[in-house]
């Protein structure tokens, strides 16, 4: 093999090192990319407590119905919201989304579910949103509140129910 033919395949292998950097590197976010100022919608401690205390009264109605203490919160772990965001994400594009958000319900456990702890207790779960790519339009651009359900997409649940069950926000 000649010096020219053994520079050029050299060369080529270089390239195409640093054009897969620059590819993975282009993919993965850095610290300094995320937006950390307070988001606008973030409230008070006070408002937060304030939320909390006024939900005791359905709260206490739904443990009258039920026939005991239901549950008042549920936890998700930072990974495990960042990787089902990334899957949702993920899904989406395959699946010809575009994913604007993430809608969270209230939902119940059936009487006999089979987790006995969890049994007729509330759980939140939460659903992806968005419109299937070339179905929108410019009022369906941006932050829409009323974006649909994408049910092809897996909705996400079985958080940690909150410890004790009637523990209010802050406590």
């Amino acid at each position: 093999m000649n010096f020219k033919t053994q520079l050029f395949k050299t060369s080529l292998k270089v390239g195409a090192c640093l054009i897969l950097a620059f590819l993975i590197n282009a993919c993965i976010k850095s610290p300094k990319d995320v937006n950390t100022a307070r988001p606008e919608h973030a409230i008070t401690k006070e408002q937060a407590v304030e939320l909390s205390n006024n939900y005791t009264l359905r709260y206490e109605s739904v443990g009258r119905v039920i026939g005991k203490e239901d549950n008042r919160s549920t936890w998700y772990s930072l990974d495990e919201l960042k990787n089902y965001i990334a899957y949702v994400e993920a899904q989406g594009k395959a699946q010809g989304y575009m994913v604007d958000g993430i809608r969270f319900y209230i939902g119940a456990y059936g009487v006999d579910y089979k987790e006995a702890a969890k049994q007729n207790l509330t759980t939140i779960f939460l659903a992806p949103t968005g419109m299937k790519m070339g179905t929108m339009n410019e009022r369906s651009m941006g932050s829409n509140q009323s974006s649909p359900d994408i049910t092809e997409i897996d909705a996400y649940n079985l958080g940690q129910n909150g410890w004790p069950p009637h523990k209010t926000y802050g406590n």
